[in-house]
């Protein structure tokens, strides 16, 4: 089995309304159910236990009367944003597995989750990518060891992103929903109330037709002596370098358009990192 781990630290700021009062988004009904309960009954189905990664008690007693059975950790002081909770969720989890998905996934499936989770017997990481290259925060399946002992070395190198992750670890497969009968609508994020009724997600720019899967052979070791060799079109390299360029051809050539605009923005020159928020501007990623 595996661990269910759901995010719910962020603060909602897209999906809040001008001049109305602050609405948090886990707790907002969706029909007749709280996002996050539809998240809930979705993981649940294919876990054994779920934790939700909260960023203050307040929350956490919020949720309760609404999920009492699920398990509760705060989000660790040492990472930002959702890494924080998924540390404290992945400490808390005694599963070799776990699946974590975010809060405002309310059209999630249980399918979509054992889709992901198969995937764990011969990578660290899976996650879905669109056909347009385009990445969703935080829906991953990870092995839970080796998540942890690469945040760790995030937590030394002063790193928090997201993608951060699926950048150090060495074996990754991003799933195409479309090659898995996977409808685009399940792995809708909902930021802001607009999301809610525009779900139709446009396939026309289908760069990305199968999955992909990229496997770096290194270990932790090869990262704390710095083999470069061994490191090269990873997360470490670039950092340890400051040569984004290996880490940016590998993504770019399998067509990770989105993942390697996020290494752009790792370089110490600002043209290049001008290029990187570019190509995020044509996904529709307003700030990086």
């Amino acid at each position: 089995m595996a661990c269910g781990i759901i995010l719910s630290g962020g603060l909602s700021r897209r999906f809040q309304v001008r001049g109305e009062p602050w609405v948090d988004k886990a707790l907002y009904r969706i029909g007749n159910e709280p996002m996050i309960r539809l998240v809930y009954n979705a993981i649940s189905q294919v876990t054994g236990k779920v934790i939700i990664a909260v960023n203050n008690a307040e929350r956490a007693i919020n949720y309760k009367s609404v999920l009492p059975s699920a398990e509760y950790v705060f989000d660790d002081g040492r990472l930002r944003g959702p890494l924080a909770g998924m540390y404290s969720a992945l400490s808390a989890c005694d599963e070799d597995y776990a699946i974590i998905v975010p809060n405002d996934m309310p059209y999630i499936t249980p399918e979509a989750l054992k889709r992901l989770m198969s995937g764990l017997r011969d990578f660290d990481v899976t996650t879905y990518i669109y056909p347009n290259g385009h990445l969703e925060n935080a829906l991953m399946a990870v092995r839970r060891d080796m998540a942890l002992q690469y945040m760790d070395l995030l937590i030394d190198y002063g790193r928090s992103k997201i993608f951060d992750l699926i950048r150090g670890l060495p074996r990754i497969s991003f799933l195409n929903p479309l090659t898995h009968g996977i409808d685009l609508k399940n792995l809708v994020n909902v930021n802001s109330r607009n999301d809610l009724t525009n779900t139709v997600v446009n396939v026309s720019d289908r760069l990305i037709k199968n999955d992909i899967s990229i496997i770096r052979n290194y270990t932790i070791n090869d990262i704390l002596n710095k083999d470069l060799s061994k490191i090269i079109g990873s997360l470490w390299y670039t950092l340890i370098t400051t040569d984004p360029w290996p880490e940016f051809r590998l993504y770019a050539e399998a067509g990770l358009h989105f993942l390697a605009a996020h290494v752009l923005l790792d370089s110490i020159n600002e043209n290049v990192k001008q290029l990187g928020r570019r190509i995020l501007t044509s996904f529709g990623v307003d700030k990086a």
